[in-house]
């Protein structure tokens, strides 16, 4: 059946410091059978003193199903903007294999890889570029409590042509029920990208805490 949640986070000041930050993300997953299909999306934005310091966009589209054993197919496309690293436009699509190494009713690991397509428009260059990379991750998740779950994924993604031009990208998250459908977000995340475009840092970490409400 149907499942889905939402998350969000706001701050704003006024006086001598005016600002605003919010960040909000969906989910709306549809699962049956062996047939998984999933909707993400999320963004950010921040503004201090009229300047505008953060503004990203990510979209991920995303299918599994079920094979025999431990093993299940991964189909995805993504879209992501991120004017502050110079990204105007960037489009995935990827297909491969996950593989569940360990899982009990408490947790679970589950390792992947998906040749894909990437597609990347970069603001202040004519034209886009084209090229494939290979994506591999690793993804934990534990129950720590009756009402505490903690989430790590890590990607590594590589390009084909040349090894050492790749991008890691990970997550920590906290989820801690609060009552009811509500619960509590606090987590980590880190992007280095080691083929960054010229005045573009190659490291890009944060962390947050929001509230979120799941169906």
């Amino acid at each position: 059946g149907w499942s889905g949640g939402l998350d969000g986070l706001f701050s704003a000041s006024g006086g001598n410091t005016a600002g605003v930050q919010a960040g909000v993300g969906g989910r709306l997953q549809w699962r049956g059978g062996p047939h998984r299909l999933r909707l993400q999306a999320s963004g950010g934005y921040q503004e201090s003193d009229g300047v505008v310091k953060e503004r990203n966009l990510v979209a991920h589209l995303r299918h599994n199903r079920d094979l025999p054993g431990r093993w299940a197919t991964v189909a995805f496309a993504q879209v992501q903007t991120n004017p502050f690293q110079r990204l105007a436009s960037r489009r995935l699509l990827g297909a491969g294999l996950r593989l569940d190494l360990a899982g009990d009713g408490r947790g679970t690991v589950a390792l992947g890889a998906t040749p894909m397509l990437e597609i990347e428009r970069l603001s202040g260059r004519p034209g886009h570029t084209t090229r494939g990379r290979l994506s591999m991750f690793l993804h934990a998740a534990r129950q720590m409590g009756p009402a505490t779950r903690l989430d790590a994924v890590v990607f590594w993604q590589p390009l084909f042509a040349d090894l050492a031009a790749a991008r890691l990208v990970g997550n920590l998250a906290l989820t801690v029920d609060v009552a009811g459908s509500v619960d509590l977000k606090l987590g980590a995340a880190v992007e280095d990208n080691a083929d960054a475009p010229a005045q573009v840092e190659r490291t890009d970490w944060s962390t947050y805490a929001g509230v979120g409400v799941g169906f």
